[in-house]
């Protein structure tokens, strides 16, 4: 079976190596990238995360969860485009 999936890819322009996938389902797509955007916002300027020693993929995952959307994630792998 095949199916065609939209992702959400969440990425730094500055620190290459913060690049991720999130696959969701198609009904929490939108919430998810909602989410997503702003737990990665959220990331650099919320003190609970330096306080606790947060990875951005955890911090993400956690908001996620936190709103209940069932994902998948996966980190982009060395330097190949």
């Amino acid at each position: 079976m095949a199916e065609e999936r939209r992702c959400i890819n969440v990425f730094s322009d500055m620190n290459p190596w913060m690049d991720l996938i999130l696959l969701v389902s198609d009904k929490d797509f939108e919430k998810a990238k909602e989410v997503a955007e702003k737990a990665f916002d959220d990331f650099w300027n919320d003190p609970k995360v330096e306080e606790e020693c947060w990875a951005y993929g955890d911090w993400i995952g956690w908001k996620l969860k936190e709103a209940g959307i069932n994902y998948e994630m996966y980190f982009k792998n060395g330097d190949k485009e």
